[in-house]
């Protein structure tokens, strides 16, 4: 059953770096503590390690990241922000890192070679 309980995570140590100081905040619609204890159990990968795949896989710059989890599957929920300023809307298998889904415009100037 799918919590609807909303924590914004910061991760202080990419706003220390000022090549991560413009990184969206996590937005988990799951408990904290159920978040970090997924990710030691290696249900899913850290945020950061999200970031840095998207930045050699997509073009455009990430506005907003939600983590959902149902079923006992967790989902990295993303929306870009590509170069003409079109939105669009990719989801990550949490644990692989894997696309699952991609939607928006002009999908051939966001996906890298």
């Amino acid at each position: 059953m799918k919590s609807y309980i909303h924590i914004l995570i910061s991760f202080i140590f990419f706003a220390s770096s000022s090549a991560w100081a413009n990184t969206p905040k996590l937005d988990v619609e799951e408990d904290h503590d159920d978040v970090l204890e997924a990710v030691e159990k290696g249900l899913i990968q850290p945020y950061s390690s999200l970031l840095i795949l998207v930045g050699d896989q997509l073009n455009g710059r990430v506005i907003r990241v939600e983590l959902e989890e149902d079923d006992d599957e967790w989902i990295y929920e993303l929306k870009l922000l590509d170069t003409a300023n079109n939105i669009v809307k990719v989801e990550y298998d949490a644990k692989t890192l894997r696309i699952i889904q991609i939607k928006g415009r002009n999908l051939e100037n966001v996906i890298k070679k």
